[in-house]
């Protein structure tokens, strides 16, 4: 096997980082009680999953820490899998969608806080 460089690492700790902060937020997901993860198509999920890398890869540790995935409704799941379908349309992540998505977690992490 060749060396790797360190950028190759780099790289790689990023992705690793990234894919187990997303699934950690997929699994919250599947357990909140109105997300219906059941009644979600498999290309809705691969979607969701796919929003959620974006997401995660446009914001701050901190902001990430601050969505509530474990409170996502249906609904919720169903608006971030069409901003997934806008950010693969354009082949990025545009201002407006993040802001989009991020009104849709924060509102649903606000909404949900005891008070």
């Amino acid at each position: 096997m060749p060396p790797t460089n360190e950028d190759n690492l780099g790289r790689r700790r990023f992705l690793l980082h990234r894919e187990k902060a997303v699934e950690h937020a997929l699994e919250r997901i599947r357990h909140a009680v109105g997300s219906e993860w059941d009644a979600l198509s498999s290309e809705e999920r691969a979607a969701l999953k796919s929003c959620l890398a974006e997401i995660w890869m446009n914001t701050t540790y901190e902001r990430w820490h601050q969505y509530c995935f474990s409170t996502l409704t249906k609904q919720d799941i169903l608006e971030l899998v069409a901003l997934s379908n806008d950010i693969e349309t354009r082949h990025h992540l545009t201002d407006a969608t993040f802001k989009s998505s991020e009104t849709i977690l924060l509102q649903c992490s606000q909404n949900n806080q005891p008070h």
